[in-house]
């Protein structure tokens, strides 16, 4: 890995792990304020993520497999039927 490779690696695990972090602060706002800018601070959080994700993607070093359709037809029976608890 290159050390521009192994930077963006970086940030990507941490703005992931700030998302998580970030989402249960939602759930666990004791107010409508803290709560509401909790959830714009995740948002962002969200965007960065999805620009760092796509700059490594460019530059080749996030590879996604692309999934199978039987896969995702599984997937989605799978969890169409977990909706029903």
């Amino acid at each position: 890995m290159r050390k521009d490779e192994d930077l963006m690696n970086d940030c990507l695990v941490s703005e992931k792990q700030l998302c998580s972090t970030l989402s249960t602060a939602v759930t666990e706002a004791a107010t409508p304020n803290i709560r509401q800018e909790f959830q714009k601070t995740l948002s962002d959080c969200f965007c960065t993520q999805d620009s760092v994700y796509k700059a490594m993607a460019s530059n080749g070093w996030y590879q996604v497999e692309q999934a199978e359709q039987n896969k995702i037809s599984e997937a989605k029976t799978k969890y169409s039927n977990k909706a029903e608890w």
